[in-house]
């Protein structure tokens, strides 16, 4: 037992020790790792005993199971001991990057367990714990998980907080990114402008938050083939981003890319060529080749490249970034599927019709996993 308690209390050690991390951080808010800011999720996933420590904190299931049941609605914990909630959410965090879904999820469901337990079903440390399952769930494509979940934690922080609360704007961003996944774009825009609305007076027009939201609207706009609308906002949003948060941070390199995203869907290449290659370059660099905004840059680069018919240079990034989104997502994610379909596009324009014809078979089967 000893063993296990120097493994819990070293993780937790790492939570409570390094500087730029918050429990917004850890709960519910997905903070992005940047040169100068290092959060959680970008320590564990380097760490590579994190499934040996998660297994040690999954004990807590033990303790919970074993206890009479008379006893099993007191907690086993106090207000101390909650950076071992962090420590597990860090490592659902873990799991989720490696690939290890069905882990990550179990982990999500055993913190809101006891977080429940500690302090409550309704309390806000247990809502942020709910929101962080609801983000993992839309990010993965399992949407009618997803909306329930974070309907719910969005009511319920209107009932305790009241709309002008961060945390309930968070929550409206949230499922703002749900619906524009599902292509539920009327629904994500009056959201976002209700986000934007109530956020702007309390935040001012350059908060990264609104800022967020601002590039948000952009991202719609663009895909719903609204190009004049969205560039307009999309350079405000980049240009702002630089300004307050610098050249190389995740939000501004994001700017960039959904820009040059949108310049090559208008065959705008000369253009979108610069704003690709600096946001691919600079991710590969923060954020290594197998993270999922690198392989969204890559995948856009090489959409690029095959537009201008550049096929020696498109063909190595989109066949990476579709392996990865693969080994990363899974088969059937959104994500993954439009790598195939890129694919697929990209050997029939190169006249290898056996190549396209390979990646086809691959696409009956993906599409009904779905």
């Amino acid at each position: 037992m000893a063993n296990s308690s120097f493994a819990i209390w070293a993780l937790v050690a790492v939570v409570w020790l390094t500087p730029g991390i918050s429990s917004a951080d850890l709960v519910g808010y997905k903070a992005k790792p940047s040169s100068t800011n290092l959060t959680i999720s970008s320590i564990v996933e380097k760490m590579p005993v994190a499934p040996t420590i998660i297994s040690y904190l999954m004990q807590w299931n033990g303790i919970l199971s074993d206890r009479p049941q008379t006893e099993r609605k007191k907690p086993i914990l106090g207000e101390k001991h909650e950076p071992i909630l962090w420590a597990m959410n860090a490592a659902a965090q873990a799991y989720s990057s490696q690939g290890q879904y069905e882990q990550a999820e179990s982990t999500y469901l055993k913190i809101i367990e006891i977080s429940g337990i500690l302090f409550g079903e309704k309390n806000t440390k247990s809502l942020a714990y709910k929101a962080s399952l609801g983000v993992f769930y839309a990010e993965h494509a399992k949407y009618d998980k997803a909306e329930p979940l974070l309907n719910e934690v969005l009511q319920d922080r209107r009932t305790l907080l009241g709309e002008k609360s961060l945390a309930t704007i968070s929550s409206m961003s949230d499922l703002v990114v749900l619906y524009a996944a599902q292509g539920r774009y009327e629904q994500a825009q009056q959201l976002l402008t209700n986000a934007v609305k109530i956020g702007r007076p309390l935040l001012g027009d350059n908060h990264p938050i609104i800022l967020s939201f601002i590039n948000r609207l952009a991202v719609i706009y663009r895909d719903q083939g609204r190009y004049d609308e969205a560039e307009k906002i999309f350079v405000t949003a980049l240009d702002n981003r630089r300004t307050k948060l610098g050249a190389g941070h995740a939000d501004t390199v994001q700017s960039m890319n959904d820009l040059g995203m949108s310049y090559t869907r208008q065959k705008r290449y000369s253009d979108a060529e610069p704003l690709l290659k600096k946001a691919f370059e600079i991710r590969s660099k923060q954020l290594g080749e197998e993270h999922l905004d690198t392989l969204e840059s890559m995948h856009e680069l090489g959409v690029l490249y095959a537009s201008q018919n550049r096929y020696e240079q498109a063909e190595p990034l989109l066949l990476k970034a579709y392996e990865g989104r693969e080994k990363r997502l899974s088969a059937g994610h959104p994500a993954t599927l439009d790598s195939l379909e890129h694919l697929i596009k990209f050997y029939e324009a190169w006249g290898k019709t056996e190549q396209a014809d390979q990646w086809r078979a691959k696409t009956t089967p993906k599409k009904s996993q779905k």
